[in-house]
């Protein structure tokens, strides 16, 4: 008799362990089923193999990756999600456009104010070269009228000719000593094209950028000076009055804020430091610490750049980082992007960049100036906030 082969997936071993190998336990998810189990032949009636029991169709399960973490949920996987991208890029593209849109406004505006400038300045030349045209032909008819009467003169006898020879002369002299034609300037002839390009939209842009920045008494310490104007203060060790108490204001640390908050939007200003030994300059948020004295760091709300002992510039991240200066500032630009989280230093002098600190605020920021202690007579010089510098 000829042994028959049964398919593998029927041969009654598989699915189970022969003696010395066990089977590898597979996922769950890729297990072949199992077949469901068969009464004894005997129940269906004298050996015949009972005729199999129709079965639902199912949906073939799809396998999990194996590589995926099976608590993930597609809920939760948020990174995968496009929409908040999009919805960044989106916005990205609105400011980009948004700006551009501003930019050319000004440029279009500028263009308008330059053109009529020349036009003023073309009107002031030819009135010049007019009134200078009429002067000449004043001064031409007076000499013909002149040569004309000597001419004549000259025909006269000789007693006659010297008769009122000193009036003729006089007449003579007058008419040589007459006013001369009013020249045109070089300089004025040169401006029609001198104006550096970007220039007027540059700076008014920067004038957009600027506010008018004083400091705020109610947040200043008690050993800080300010003057009446409110744009400059120093340290002053014996300070001459009281003050009154304010929950604004900073008792342990000796700085000042500025009188304007920022909540949106992009601001700069410049601040003269002169010769100062030590000084700090940045922002800080509003809710920091002013009764005591935190650690001035980018995590306890602040961001600065300072100096001390002279020569030793660093921004205030944790830990410090040093920076190293070609030209020692006169004077110190800041710059806040609001929205882009940044705050970012010049030196004004060399027009250089200092350093930028990168983040994200979530509440309003104050322009911070500390001008540091006093010893002795170093560092006796105030802060002073500037008008921006024209960078032309």
């Amino acid at each position: 008799m000829r042994p028959q082969f049964l398919p593998l997936l029927h041969h009654p071993l598989v699915g189970r362990a022969l003696p010395g190998f066990p089977l590898p336990r597979l996922p769950k998810n890729l297990a072949p089923p199992r077949p469901a189990p068969q009464p004894p032949a005997g129940q269906h009636g004298r050996g015949r193999p009972a005729a199999p029991r129709p079965q639902k169709e199912s949906q073939p399960r799809k396998p999990r990756n194996l590589l995926s973490d099976p608590r993930e949920s597609p809920g939760s996987r948020g990174s995968q999600n496009p929409r908040p991208r999009q919805r960044k890029v989106a916005l990205r593209r609105e400011r980009i456009a948004r700006e551009f849109q501003e930019l050319h406004q000004l440029l279009e505006e500028e263009e308008r104010l330059l053109l009529g400038r020349l036009e003023e300045e073309e009107r002031e030349i030819l009135q010049r070269l007019q009134a200078n045209l009429e002067l000449l032909g004043e001064q031409r008819r007076a000499l013909g009228a002149l040569v004309a009467e000597l001419e004549e003169k000259c025909l006269q006898p000789g007693a006659e000719m010297l008769k009122d020879i000193k009036d003729t002369l006089a007449r003579c002299e007058a008419a040589a000593a007459g006013a001369e034609p009013t020249s045109v300037p070089s300089e004025l002839e040169k401006n029609f094209g001198s104006f550096p390009r970007q220039y007027f939209a540059l700076r008014k842009i920067t004038r957009r950028l600027l506010g008018d920045i004083t400091l705020d008494p109610s947040t200043a310490h008690p050993n800080l000076l300010l003057s009446p104007d409110l744009k400059s203060v120093r340290f002053a060790p014996n300070p001459p009055r009281r003050l009154p108490p304010s929950l604004r204001r900073f008792t342990l640390y000796p700085c000042v804020l500025g009188s304007r908050g920022f909540t949106s939007g992009r601001h700069y200003w410049e601040v003269e430091v002169g010769d100062k030994t030590h000084w700090a300059l940045g922002v800080c948020k509003d809710s920091v610490n002013r009764q005591g004295d935190p650690p001035n760091f980018p995590e306890t709300g602040f961001w600065r750049v300072r100096l001390w002992n002279g020569e030793n510039y660093a921004a205030t991240t944790h830990p410090f980082t040093p920076l190293r200066l070609r030209v020692k500032p006169k004077r110190v630009g800041v710059f806040v992007d609001y929205e882009e989280g940044e705050v970012a230093f010049y030196n004004v002098t060399d027009r250089s960049h200092i350093f930028t600190f990168s983040g994200t605020f979530t509440e309003k920021i104050w322009p911070l100036f500390y001008p540091g202690l006093r010893a002795g007579k170093k560092n006796a010089a105030p802060l002073v906030i500037r008008s921006p510098t024209d960078w032309e």
